[in-house]
C-alpha cells in the first residue's frame, strides 16, 4: 500500500420545482403524485429540481448550523448512494455536515449535467442556509461528474475527495458511450477532449489550490489507477502542487465493494475537515499527511444481534504484507473501548495495529470476552490478503483488563474445533491481573464484606464472588495456564499501582521463567495503573523492540 469549449451544446433552462415533504427512517419519499422521489440509505429528504431526484442527508437538529457544512455527493442514480457507503455518511452526519447529490442520468460529466448541479447549488446556498464551499465526493464515476462541475467552479470547492474515482472518461465510460452525454460524434467528442474531458480541468483545481483524498485500488480494471487517480497527482505535481494531494492506494484491491475503500478513516475525516472549512470553522485545521491510514469499525464478529467491531492502523507506504499487534483495552471488563488506540503509533514503525471491542461484563460474562479476542484474532488472519498483513505474525498487547486478556492469549489452548488459529506470537502485558483467585478486590480482608467481593469487577466478569467461583476464576487466570511452548512475553508494570498489586505480574513472570517461556519483566518506577510514564520513548524503544525481535525476525 501507498499513499501517496463546451462545443456546440445547448445547456437545458432551469427552473427550480420541489416536491415532496421530509423524511424520517429509510423508505421512499413520495412527491404530490404518489410516485416515490427516491430511496435514502439515511434520515433525509427527497424532492425534484428541474424534473430530477435531489436529496438531502440531514444531521440530527441540533448537529445542524449556519452556514451548514456538507458534501456534495455523487454519483446520485437511483441505487447511490447505496448500503456499501452507509456508514461513511453516517460519519459526515454525526459531525454535523449534511450529504446532497442530484441524478443526472448517465451524463459522465458532460455540460447537461453541470446545468443540473448549478441550480442544486443555488436552491441550497440561497435558500437552505447551506456554505458556499462544500467539500465533493465522487465514487466510481461520480469521479466525472464533481471534477468537471469543479474545474468549472474551483472558487465553490473546499475539497475534492474520491473512493476509485473516474477522471478520464476515455478510460470509463470509453468515447463511444460517452459521446451522446456530450451531444457529439465520438469523433467530435475526440477532438475536443482537452476542452470536455474532465481530467483536462485537473490544472484548474491544483492552481485554485483545493485539496484532494484519494483512495484507489492498484488492480483496478474498471477504473485504471494510472490513467485516473495518478494522472490527477500528477497535474498537481507538475504545478508544484502535489502536498495538497493525499493518494491511498490499497494493494490488491480492484473495483468492488472491499470495506476498506468505504471505512477509511482518513478519507471521513478529510471531507468532514474541508466541509467544515468550507462553512468558515476555523477550529478544523488541515493536519499534515501521516504514513498511517485507518480503516474503522469493521466488523470481525458478530454474535445473535450484537456486531463486534475492531479499527485497523497499517502504514500506508508498506510494499508488503505487515505484522500485525492486537491492542485490547482496559477499563475492568466493564468499560473502555477500541477509540484512541495507545498502540496505534506503531503503524508508523511497520505495523498493522487492530484495535478491537469485546463485550463487556454487563453483556456478557466469562469467557465471552476472551471469545471476542480469538475471534478477532481469527478474522485479522482469514482477511489478511485484502489488508495486507501477516498472517503468520500477529501478537497481543493490552493493559489493565486488556493485559488479562492478552496474557490469557499467550498461555491458554487454543479451542480445539478452530479451524483458524487464534494463537499469538507474542504478548505484551501492562499491568493485567494474571491471578484473579489472589486479586485484593476477590478476597476477604479487614473492612470487606461478602457484599463489597459481590460488587467487584472480577464478580461482575465471572457472574459471582471468585469464592463461589473458584474454577472460572482460575480458567480465567493466565498464572494457572502457563506451559512450555506458550508465547514470549513483555511485562511492564508500575512500582506503585494501587490497582493491580506489582505481585500479579511479579508471580507470573516467574512462573513463566521456570516454565522456561521467554519473558522480560520491566518495573516502571514511580509509575501507578498506567499514566503518563507508559507514554515515554524508553518505554515505546521497549515496546518496539520486542515486537521486532519476535514478529520481524521470526520464520
Amino acid at each position: 500500500m501507498i499513499g501517496k469549449s463546451r462545443g456546440a451544446i445547448r445547456l437545458l433552462a432551469i427552473s427550480l420545482v420541489f416536491i415532496g415533504a421530509g423524511f424520517v427512517g429509510e423508505g421512499f419519499v413520495f412527491g404530490q403524485d404518489a410516485s416515490p422521489v427516491k430511496t435514502l440509505i439515511l434520515p433525509g429528504e427527497s424532492f425534484l429540481v428541474n424534473g430530477r431526484p435531489a436529496f438531502i442527508l440531514w444531521p440530527a437538529e441540533e448537529k445542524r448550523r449556519h452556514p451548514q457544512p456538507w458534501v456534495f455527493y455523487a454519483p446520485t442514480l437511483p441505487a447511490y448512494p447505496d448500503s456499501h457507503e452507509k456508514w461513511m455518511h453516517e460519519q459526515f452526519l454525526a459531525a454535523g455536515v449534511a450529504v446532497a447529490g442530484i441524478d443526472v442520468g448517465e451524463a459522465y460529466g458532460s455540460p447537461a449535467g453541470h446545468a443540473f448541479f448549478d441550480a442544486l447549488y443555488r436552491e441550497l446556498t440561497a435558500q437552505r442556509g447551506f456554505a458556499d464551499k462544500p467539500c465533493l465526493l465522487g465514487r466510481s464515476r461520480g469521479g466525472l461528474w464533481v471534477t468537471s462541475w469543479a474545474s468549472r467552479n474551483p472558487e465553490k470547492v473546499a475539497g475534492l475527495a474520491g473512493i476509485y474515482p473516474v477522471f478520464d472518461l476515455r478510460t470509463y465510460p470509453g468515447l463511444q458511450r460517452a459521446a451522446p452525454a456530450y451531444g457529439l460524434s465520438p469523433a467530435q467528442l475526440e477532438s475536443q477532449l482537452q476542452e470536455l474531458n474532465p481530467i483536462s480541468g485537473i490544472d484548474k483545481l491544483a492552481l485554485a489550490n483545493v485539496p484532494v483524498f484519494i483512495i484507489h485500488g492498484d488492480i483496478d480494471k474498471v477504473v485504471p489507477l494510472r490513467e485516473n487517480s495518478a494522472t490527477l497527482l500528477e497535474h498537481y505535481r507538475r504545478l508544484e502542487r502535489q502536498d495538497l494531494v493525499e493518494l491511498i492506494v490499497p494493494e490488491g484491491q480492484g473495483h468492488n465493494f472491499w470495506p476498506g475503500f468505504f471505512r477509511c478513516g482518513e478519507l471521513v475525516d478529510f471531507t468532514i475537515r474541508r466541509a467544515k472549512q468550507g462553512a468558515g470553522d476555523t477550529d478544523s485545521p488541515s493536519r499534515p499527511a501521516s504514513n498511517t491510514v485507518t480503516y474503522k469499525d469493521l466488523e470481525y464478529h458478530r454474535v445473535d444481534a450484537r456486531s463486534l467491531l475492531l479499527d485497523l492502523y497499517r502504514p500506508r507506504t508498506a510494499s508488503s504484507c505487515v505484522p500485525v499487534v492486537v491492542w485490547v483495552h482496559g477499563g475492568g471488563w466493564k468499560g473502555g473501548s477500541k477509540e484512541r488506540c495507545p498502540a496505534a503509533w506503531l503503524a508508523e514503525r511497520g505495523y498493522a495495529v487492530a484495535s478491537i471491542n469485546y463485550r463487556l461484563s454487563q453483556e456478557a460474562q466469562w469467557p465471552a470476552q476472551i471469545d471476542d479476542c480469538r475471534a478477532a484474532i481469527r478474522w485479522l488472519r482469514a482477511n489478511a490478503e485484502a489488508y495486507g498483513l501477516d498472517d503468520r505474525n500477529i501478537a497481543a498487547w493490552g493493559g489493565s483488563a486488556g493485559g488479562h486478556l492478552v496474557a490469557l492469549l499467550g498461555t491458554q489452548d487454543v479451542p480445539a474445533e478452530e479451524s483458524i488459529s487464534s494463537r499469538v506470537r507474542a504478548v505484551c502485558d501492562w499491568y493485567g491481573p494474571t491471578d484473579l483467585l489472589t486479586m485484593p478486590a476477590n478476597v476477604l480482608g479487614p473492612g470487606k464484606t461478602l457484599a463489597d467481593l459481590a460488587e467487584s469487577n472480577g464478580a461482575k466478569l465471572l457472574g459471582g464472588t471468585v469464592r463461589d467461583r473458584p474454577e472460572l476464576a482460575r480458567n480465567a487466570s493466565a498464572l494457572h495456564h502457563i506451559s512450555p511452548g506458550d508465547a514470549p512475553f513483555l511485562i511492564m508494570h508500575g512500582s506503585n499501582d494501587a490497582v493491580v498489586p506489582l505481585e500479579q505480574s511479579q508471580r507470573f513472570h516467574e512462573q513463566l521463567t521456570k516454565s522456561g517461556v521467554a519473558s522480560t519483566f520491566h518495573i516502571i518506577e514511580g509509575a501507578g495503573h498506567g499514566g503518563k510514564e507508559f507514554q515515554s520513548a524508553d518505554v515505546r524503544e521497549r515496546v518496539l523492540d520486542f515486537f521486532n525481535l519476535h514478529l520481524k525476525t521470526a520464520e
